[in-house]
């Protein structure tokens, strides 16, 4: 049997407090940096989440439906949740 670590779910608290220390905050892109070069533009960051294939394969069909990235989707949702 796998020896596994249960990790316990960050406070919403801890989160926020992550997440302003975080690199790159504020939401703004340097211009000039190509897109598709696997490099993460500065002022970015990567980001690496697990979801359903099926969710996944409806985010793509969305992001080519509207002329976008999912990257480029996904903040927008984000930023509409101020």
């Amino acid at each position: 049997m796998a020896n596994v670590t249960s990790l316990k779910k960050p406070t919403l608290d801890a989160a926020r407090a992550f997440a302003e220390d975080a690199p790159g905050k504020g939401g703004k892109r340097t211009p000039g940096k190509s897109k598709g070069n696997g490099q993460v533009p500065e002022g970015d960051v990567r980001l690496t989440v697990n979801i359903r294939d099926d969710l996944h394969q409806r985010l793509k069909i969305r992001a080519v439906e509207r002329r976008t990235t999912v990257g480029e989707l996904i903040e927008e949702w984000i930023e509409a949740w101020r």
